[in-house]
């Protein structure tokens, strides 16, 4: 049996509905059965991409480039292109560091003393790239950074409800998620900015897992890299905020590995 989840980006039921929506037509479209499950917080995402018969579900990259190194390929099958400009047309994503409104820092630098929250430590967006940003501060100062380093809290969800109600005071989220939020939510993110942003990465991409046959996920990414160009799939990629999906350069995921490396050599395995 073939599975799939959107959970990474099911940020908002609406935006659910729109991946799902892609996702199904797509799977008509390669002539593929695959039936979508509930899988969320507090089951880890790890534990959905181990299942067997993952069928064009998201995977985050560093996971993916870990995976690659230990001899376990998941067959890459679309890379996703963001509809909004400041992706520059190109399948990558960064972190934003988050503070509420009321606080009085204008800069990274000037949280620092104060109390830092990590969604999970197998994430790219939510642990990687923020600590390669913070690992050269740290180095400089000689020191740690905050008073408090609190985690996990399992999604972008529950760092933000930590931050608005007070319980942390800064931390770092996927802006990929953040921007699908902004457009099915903006609400959801009252009383918060941005003050800081970790470097461009290759997003979380479209897998199968090891054990799915090649020629299905050679149809479906065929299927998902050519919905742009017709007409009904144009118009389900623009509800998911997409403006197409490509072919994924495998190799470029082996950044989020130098990007540990470097925290590691600099003394820096965790965000203190």
């Amino acid at each position: 049996m073939l599975i799939t989840s959107t959970r990474l980006y099911d940020v908002t039921p609406a935006a659910r509905d729109a991946w799902t929506a892609v996702l199904k037509a797509a799977y008509l479209q390669a002539g593929l059965q695959v039936e979508f499950i509930t899988h969320g917080w507090p089951t880890p995402v790890g534990e959905l991409w181990e299942r067997p018969g993952l069928c064009g579900a998201f995977m985050c990259g560093w996971p993916f480039a870990q995976a690659l190194s230990d001899g376990k390929s998941f067959q890459a099958v679309a890379s996703v292109v963001p509809a909004w400009p400041e992706y520059g047309g190109l399948a990558r994503y960064r972190s934003e560091f988050l503070v509420r409104d009321d606080a009085p820092w204008t800069t990274l630098e000037d949280a620092f003393g104060s109390r830092y929250g990590w969604m999970v430590k197998d994430s790219q967006s939510g642990w990687n790239a923020p600590r390669g940003v913070l690992k050269d501060h740290a180095r400089r100062r000689g020191a740690d950074l905050f008073s408090e380093s609190k985690g996990p809290y399992g999604n972008p969800r529950g760092l933000i409800r930590a931050l608005q109600e007070g319980e942390i005071d800064l931390t770092a989220i996927d802006g990929w998620y953040l921007d699908l939020l902004r457009a099915h939510d903006p609400l959801a993110l009252q009383g918060l900015r941005t003050i800081a942003y970790t470097p461009w990465t290759p997003n979380p991409l479209l897998v199968c897992s090891p054990d799915v046959d090649r020629q299905t996920a050679s149809a479906l990414a065929e299927a998902l890299t050519a919905m742009h160009k017709d007409p009904d799939g144009a118009a389900l990629l623009r509800r998911a905020h997409v403006e197409k999906c490509v072919p994924p350069d495998v190799e470029a995921y082996r950044v989020t590995l130098c990007v540990a490396e470097q925290a590691l050599s600099a003394g820096y395995p965790e965000i203190r």
